[in-house]
């Protein structure tokens, strides 16, 4: 894919969601949403028929909480990672009604990153239910697993082997200069949400938080917290701080 411009990347997010996206709508089991076409396989689609009400039986779970519920669901032939938000309050329920939910915000974030060539999970579907309309009663994401460590685990493996850690620093550089390009924040640069993949590259996870094309105050903000969210990863890695002093500049 050649440089995506602003214009470009705001071009395709005038499109989320809708078909002229890649993007196809998707209805089960009483909700109502999207699905990705052309990333999502036969297998994929046959798993997600069982997982979108509730966590299918088999899912390893990794957050539990009264707010949402986050798993790893494996099958012969698909490895998902599945996500289930509750909104609680009749507040939340209507503001993520109105003003698209944390499902949403990753879904869009995820679609947009992938357009970008800022490596992720790539988003497969998105389901919500409603009340009246306007209330959200709960939504689902599924994105594709991606194999690897988080990167704090790798610093705290190879913090000590600039030959592990350089290379790692030279590709945050590179997109991390691409999302200055985009005015992208990631939003929440805890080193678990950097995937170091099987191959050596770097992916983000859990998008929810992330800003696209943001006004210049906006971003300038924005850039500050995800720089200082990330250097607070290193404070007992001094080899990992000062591989990646400069992925920044």
């Amino acid at each position: 894919m050649s440089a995506v411009t602003p214009d470009d990347l705001r071009d395709y997010l005038r499109q989320l969601p809708s078909e002229a996206a890649g993007l196809a709508p998707f209805e089960a089991a009483g909700g109502q949403g999207w699905i990705a076409r052309s990333s999502c396989r036969p297998a994929d689609f046959d798993a997600l028929q069982l997982a979108v009400r509730r966590p299918p039986p088999g899912m390893s779970i990794r957050k539990f909480g009264t707010r949402s519920v986050v798993g790893r669901y494996e099958s012969a032939e698909s490895d998902l990672v599945l996500k289930y938000y509750y909104p609680r309050s009749l507040l939340k329920r209507l503001t993520y009604g109105l003003r698209g939910s944390r499902a949403v915000r990753s879904w869009n974030a995820g679609l947009a990153f992938s357009f970008a060539g800022i490596p992720t999970a790539i988003p497969l579907a998105l389901l919500e239910w409603r009340s009246c309309g306007l209330l959200l009663d709960k939504s689902f994401l599924a994105v594709r697993h991606l194999p690897g460590i988080p990167l704090d685990d790798f610093a705290r493996r190879h913090g000590d082997d600039p030959a592990k850690l350089e290379p790692l620093a030279g590709s945050l550089r590179d997109i991390f200069s691409r999302m200055a390009l985009l005015r992208i924040a990631h939003g929440d640069l805890k080193a678990s949400n950097i995937i170091v993949g099987d191959d050596g590259g770097v992916s983000f996870i859990d998008l929810d938080a992330a800003t696209i094309l943001s006004p210049e105050s906006q971003w300038s903000a924005a850039r500050a917290r995800d720089i200082r969210l990330f250097r607070e990863n290193w404070r007992d890695l001094p080899g990992a701080a000062a591989a990646f002093a400069r992925v920044f500049d």
